[in-house]
């Protein structure tokens, strides 16, 4: 399928960089408000450059419409490209809050197209280690799931270093101004949604813990740590830690009743190891040792396409991650008329969730939730992915 991309900034590079790993899609051009900014990114990528967002729009050869814009233009970029009857991927949040995120799934509904978000890790390697992990009841009934994403003190980083290849500098301002929550809640909101299904009831504390990240008065400064209780109706109980302030953590624990599954980055790392460590039942009567219930962790064997080796041409702050696989799948669904991994309503679930968080005062009480989606009984290999 053919590719248009809205917003040439930095996160459109991660896209276009592993766009090579899915030679069954073709970026036709891109455009950008910033005229030089779509210039540097067109001529690098040797693709075409759209004058406005109508243009390309106007082309009718384009199946998909790539939505790297900054968030603030997801709704009215996604709405556009709707209306013009092409299926959307757009970077995350979907929208700014759940009402946005409500009008475009609504909106791609009436038009029977279909609007998919990332993020994606959900298609990744070790998403589906974990997956199967689970459905061979390797550690048998989960009761809970602890979710890290402590990034670092970012504002104590070098981050005005940090420029893509086609002279993008990342967006700092508008990092901070988002907060943690909007940036960064999806990557683990949605894996264990995926994971544990819909959530019932959602808690959270939030807070700026320095709001002085940017000398700027005009700076309104979001959240840069968060705890969060989930309760989904499966029974499970997860908790998520986010923020820009602790030392970096990106672990993943799951606790089951005869074991547990975990992982060391369920961010940066597509292709992670998986361990899995299993319940210790000891029938001694010695006091020595009986503090010890578990294995030590081994790495988890799954079938994955161990020759599989992912384009060369990625920027070298994207991670161990395969962008352009979320909308590869996309593309895959709606060639083959079936249902897509980044359901639209999993989407709004998250999205809901994620408004809930935002908007979180401390120690509130818990919210219920509103929306839910069919929970995924596919059985997907990689191989299906890749």
């Amino acid at each position: 399928m053919k590719i248009g991309v809205v917003g040439c900034g930095y996160i459109a590079n991660y896209y276009l960089s592993t766009m090579p790993n899915h030679p069954q899609l073709e970026v036709v051009g891109a455009t950008d408000i910033n005229k030089e900014r779509a210039e540097r990114f067109t001529e690098y990528y040797n693709i075409k450059r759209y004058n406005t967002l109508k243009d390309l729009l106007n082309d009718n050869t384009i199946d998909i419409v790539l939505n790297c814009t900054n968030p603030n233009s997801h709704y009215d970029v996604s709405k556009a490209a709707l209306l013009a009857n092409k299926y959307v991927y757009t970077e995350k949040p979907m929208g700014l809050n759940f009402e946005e995120a409500s009008k475009l799934v609504n909106l791609a509904r009436q038009q029977k197209l279909y609007i998919a978000s990332s993020p994606s890790n959900i298609l990744s390697e070790y998403a589906m280690g974990i997956s199967k992990a689970l459905a061979d009841e390797e550690i048998g009934k989960v009761a809970l799931v602890y979710a890290n994403l402590d990034d670092g003190a970012v504002h104590n980083m070098r981050y005005w270093t940090w420029i893509s290849k086609t002279g993008t500098m990342w967006p700092y301002k508008n990092e901070f101004e988002m907060g943690c929550i909007m940036e960064h809640s999806g990557y683990c909101l949605s894996l264990l949604t995926y994971l544990f299904g819909p959530v019932s009831q959602v808690q959270a504390y939030t807070k700026c813990l320095v709001p002085d990240k940017i000398k700027d008065d005009s700076a309104k400064i979001g959240p840069d740590y968060a705890e969060i209780i989930l309760e989904f109706k499966s029974g499970v109980v997860g908790r998520i830690t986010l923020g820009s302030v602790a030392p970096r953590n990106h672990s993943l624990t799951i606790v089951g009743e005869d074991g547990v599954i975990s992982t060391k980055d369920l961010f940066w790392n597509f292709r992670q190891k998986v361990y899995i460590q299993h319940r210790i039942k000891s029938y001694s009567k010695q006091r020595k040792n009986s503090g010890v219930y578990l294995t030590e962790p081994e790495e988890y064997d799954f079938d994955k396409p161990e020759d599989f080796k992912y384009k060369s041409d990625t920027e070298a702050s994207a991670g161990d991650v395969d962008w352009g696989r979320g909308v590869a799948e996309l593309a895959d669904s709606i060639k083959n008329n079936r249902r897509c991994l980044l359901d639209m309503d999993h989407a709004l679930h998250v999205m809901e969730i994620t408004d809930v968080i935002q908007n979180a005062n401390p120690f509130s009480g818990p919210k219920k939730m509103k929306t839910t989606f069919e929970p995924f009984n596919e059985s997907k290999s990689l191989k299906d992915v890749i």
